[in-house]
């Protein structure tokens, strides 16, 4: 058996040891320091106010873009359209022009607009009603623009839109009246060119002369 000076096993026993409690201290103190970075690596993309500045509100939508609500300019009519529905083109229609009840002292005519093709088309807003004589040349000014702007009108196939033409009749109006059309041009909303009937009866008198806007 040996014995050692007092004092000696505790010490060499403290001074084995010391060297594990200090590498369990560089562990901790790395991984705390890994810890940190990897949260300031995540909170490193907010702001002052904790808000991702990528996440943030998205800037309006403009009229280009489709949104709902807006009214993207028209581009002959083929421009889809609410949800993939196309505007209608002059192309798709047919248009009739024919007179509607009156009371007295007043007359109206109905423009149709009838789609002949296979797919519904969207048409919205007023129509641009002209007036044409024997010659070809214009008669007055275009159809005024009456009542509220409307709304988007779905056209299925085979079905119509309508609008109302309103004069004043040649009694109310004393005489006074344009020269008797030969024929009417109706260009829809956004379409490049004009739809054309022959006129029964219309005459634009006493200086009214408007359209309302598309509706069924």
């Amino acid at each position: 058996m040996t014995f050692g000076v007092p004092g000696t096993a505790h010490t060499a026993y403290r001074a084995r040891r010391a060297p594990g409690r200090s590498w369990r201290r560089v562990r901790a103190a790395a991984g705390t320091v890994l810890l940190l970075a990897a949260v300031a690596a995540c909170g490193g993309g907010d702001d002052a106010d904790g808000k991702d500045p990528g996440a943030g509100d998205s800037p309006p939508a403009s009229a280009a873009d489709g949104a709902p609500g807006s009214s993207a300019p028209a581009t002959g009519g083929h421009e889809a359209a609410g949800g993939g529905t196309r505007r209608c083109a002059a192309s798709d229609l047919t248009m009739s022009l024919d007179p509607a009840e009156s009371p007295a002292g007043s007359r109206y005519f109905d423009v149709a607009l009838k789609n002949t093709t296979d797919a519904a088309c969207l048409l919205k807003g007023y129509p641009r009603v002209s007036l044409t004589g024997e010659d070809g040349a214009a008669i007055g000014s275009p159809a005024a623009h009456a009542g509220g702007a409307g709304r988007t009108v779905t056209v299925q196939p085979s079905t119509r839109a309508h609008a109302k033409l309103r004069t004043k009749s040649e009694d109310a109006a004393d005489g006074s009246c344009w020269a008797k059309p030969r024929s009417v041009e109706v260009r829809p909303l956004g379409s490049e060119r004009a739809l054309t009937a022959e006129v029964d009866g219309l005459r634009v008198c006493g200086g009214l002369f408007t359209v309302t806007a598309l509706e069924w």
